[in-house]
């Protein structure tokens, strides 16, 4: 039994990191690690108009996408790539379509066009 993802208990930050996996997913991209949806993120934050979400830090983006992976938005995967420090680099991918995504975050998160 599936249940649909609920939007409106994501923070903007959250909905910011879901909007990077969402493109990067797009992009063939997925999965991502964290130091990489940060960049992304950034990224995605200058094309819109929106003020309400200030810098997003790696430690954001890695707290938002515990949440997400909590909620059913996003999976991790392991990859082969491991951290300076020996230890593997959990990266996440998208677990809903990225239609999904569009039609439930927050409008003033999409790029204007």
């Amino acid at each position: 039994m599936t249940t649909e993802p609920r939007f409106e208990n994501l923070s903007l930050t959250e909905q910011v990191v879901l909007l990077g996996v969402t493109v990067q997913h797009r992009e063939s991209e997925t999965p991502i690690q964290t130091h990489d949806l940060r960049r992304v993120c950034r990224t995605q934050l200058e094309n819109v108009d929106t003020e309400v979400v200030g810098t997003i830090t790696e430690a954001d983006v890695m707290r938002s996408l515990y949440r997400l992976e909590d909620e059913g938005f996003v999976e991790e995967t392991d990859t082969e790539r491991t951290s300076p420090t020996g230890k593997g680099r959990p990266a996440y991918a998208l677990a809903i379509s990225p239609e999904t995504v569009r039609e439930g975050v927050d409008d003033s998160l999409l790029e204007s066009e």
